[in-house]
């Protein structure tokens, strides 16, 4: 193959390469120039808006798929409160079932017990029962006329529970009964036990009969708080404060009345509150407002209480805290703060204060 004949062949391939391209050329051209003519150009607005309008449609559909989840799980939730109040209400029923048939059965044995003794019913007279049951019928029918907040307010008046878990309207109107008798028998003993003793403190009971003494205490605080109430229903014209406050005191004293019934006043408070009464009756206001001080605020170094004044345990510890060696009260001292004892007893000491204050005020001294 001589050199001509491969020159030849190289300029026909390079012509060859040159009429493809130009075709191509051509063909982008037109290609070109025919969307030229549809559209020339795209507003950067329009891309903007499109990839707008693609991130809402994306964000409505996340939020309609997390309503529906959380409106899924609501339900779910509502279907188990829902399975949970039937299944404790189905307990209380069968609870109630058992109830009611244990007190058909208890009934069926007392009529079974009645039974033996028909012959005494038709007697003319009736018998203590008998009357007592007519009594306590009559009585269970007034009470089942009061409305259900009367109800209420004469059991919370009783300190007793509104409802006990089960228990029936006739169940619970003769704990009513229960309880006002109760109560009744309580105060009537308490009032003539009361009645029957003077109330004027001696200086010599208060550690030789303390039975008694702690019955005068009562009796003298009953005695100073019925005064207050009349001084204030006689005064003309008596702010409603006054009034608030004569009942606050009321209530402040109940704890120091259960101490006085049950007759455990602390050893420390008792020859204190005694003798602070003492010298109220005497209208010795002096010395009644120190044997305050003494009984509220103490007369320790520290009245409101040290837990420890040193490293090493001393033989007068007791005279700076109040306390024995092993941390307890002293049998013997009085020397603590015991408005800081607990709330109730810095209520009661409260009252005890207003009543001092009340007696200097309506009964000066000569």
């Amino acid at each position: 193959m001589d050199f001509s004949s491969l020159l030849a062949k190289e300029i026909a391939k390079k012509k060859q390469a040159a009429t493809v391209i130009a075709s191509k050329n051509e063909d982008d051209a037109s290609g070109k120039k025919a969307e030229s003519d549809t559209r020339r150009f795209i507003r950067r607005g329009d891309l903007e808006h499109a990839r707008e309008q693609a991130y809402l449609a994306e964000k409505s559909q996340r939020e309609e798929a997390k309503q529906l989840e959380h409106a899924k799980r609501r339900q779910q939730q509502q279907e188990e409160e829902e399975q949970r109040e039937r299944k404790r209400k189905e307990a209380e029923q069968k609870y109630l079932e058992r109830k009611r048939a244990r007190e058909e059965q208890e009934e069926l044995e007392k009529q079974k017990k009645r039974s033996k003794y028909k012959g005494r019913a038709n007697t003319k007279s009736p018998t203590p029962d008998a009357r007592e049951g007519t009594a306590e019928a009559e009585e269970l029918a007034k009470l089942s006329a009061l409305t259900e907040k009367d109800i209420v307010d004469r059991l919370r008046k009783l300190r007793e529970p509104a409802r006990y878990f089960g228990e029936s309207d006739k169940a619970r109107l003769r704990r009513i009964r229960r309880a006002e008798k109760r109560a009744e028998t309580s105060d009537e003993r308490i009032e003539e036990l009361l009645a029957s003793i003077d109330h004027n403190i001696v200086g010599q009971d208060i550690k030789s009969d303390q039975a008694k003494v702690y019955l005068q205490l009562e009796k003298y605080v009953r005695y100073l708080l019925k005064e207050w109430e009349r001084v204030l229903v006689t005064r003309d014209e008596t702010p409603d404060q006054a009034y608030a406050t004569l009942a606050q005191t009321k209530g402040y004293l109940l704890p120091l009345f259960e101490q006085l019934r049950k007759k455990n006043i602390h050893e420390q408070i008792y020859p204190s509150l005694a003798t602070l009464m003492m010298y109220l009756q005497q209208r010795k206001y002096r010395d009644a407002n120190d044997a305050y001080l003494k009984l509220s605020i103490g007369n320790a170094a520290w009245p409101i209480g040290v837990t420890a004044v040193g490293i090493h345990e001393r033989s007068a510890r007791e005279r700076i805290t109040g306390q024995d060696v092993d941390g307890k009260l002293g049998k013997t001292s009085v020397q603590i703060a015991h408005v800081m004892s607990d709330e109730k007893t810095r209520k009661w000491l409260t009252a005890v204060k207003r009543l001092i204050t009340f007696s200097e005020g309506e009964w000066p001294e000569d």
